[in-house]
């Protein structure tokens, strides 16, 4: 399983006092951004010069989010073919509950090109080696 770290801010506040509902797009691209970091690529180029785009994103929220509560982010799985990848996660506060759960879905994109493309072989073998533990 792979996590990071994320202490809320102020600009992740609205005016109702708590974190705002699109924040937590922000965290998960924090924590997808550090994964694919850690596997040597990065959303500009996971291979043969491709990247990735969202296609589509599900948030739940869970539990109230407050300004300076330490936040871990976990990626729980993923699912993928040879055309997208989907990554789930999970957000604990600091008592191990979960605030937040989601997932967004990618497929590779040429932006030299300016289309879709399939996921580059060196990504697709990565993603088969690598494997999600549950806690």
């Amino acid at each position: 399983m792979f996590g990071i770290d994320y202490k809320v801010i102020v600009s992740d506040i609205n005016y109702g006092g708590h974190m705002g509902n699109e924040r937590a797009l922000i965290i998960f691209q924090q924590c997808r951004m550090d994964w694919l970091n850690s596997l040597g690529f990065d959303e500009i180029n996971i291979g043969e010069n491709k990247g990735i785009i969202q296609l589509e994103s599900h948030v739940y929220y869970l539990k109230e989010v407050k300004l300076g509560e330490n936040l871990r982010c976990f990626i729980k799985n993923i699912d993928f073919s040879k055309t997208i990848f989907e990554t789930f996660y999970e957000v604990l506060n600091e008592n191990d509950e979960i605030v937040l759960k989601g997932s967004t879905k990618h497929m590779a994109f040429d932006y030299e090109r300016k289309r879709p493309s399939r996921l580059p072989k060196e990504f697709l073998e990565k993603l088969e080696n690598i494997k999600i533990e549950e806690n």
